[in-house]
């Protein structure tokens, strides 16, 4: 019908919970501790945005992977979400 929107069913494999953490600079203690208590299959995605100056080179993804099983990944502007990663 015409101005109705139609729904599209997604695949179970595609649904997942997507958890976003926001942190300064000083919560990196905080962020391990909190993901070495995460299952590594926990079917969560986790999002980690840190503050820091513009100037700054991150390692962030090195620093958490030290805490966790699950994969670490720095975001480029082509990374997927996916499941059981941070």
């Amino acid at each position: 019908m015409k101005g109705q929107s139609q729904l599209v069913a997604t695949p179970k494999s595609l649904m997942f919970p997507i958890v976003g953490i926001g942190t300064s600079a000083g919560g990196l203690e905080a962020l391990e501790l909190f993901l070495s208590h995460v299952p590594k299959e926990c079917g969560i995605a986790f999002v980690v945005v840190q503050h820091l100056s513009p100037n700054h080179v991150g390692n962030l993804s090195e620093l958490l992977q030290r805490s966790t099983s699950m994969k670490v990944l720095q975001v480029n502007g082509s990374t997927k979400v996916k499941p059981d990663h941070v």
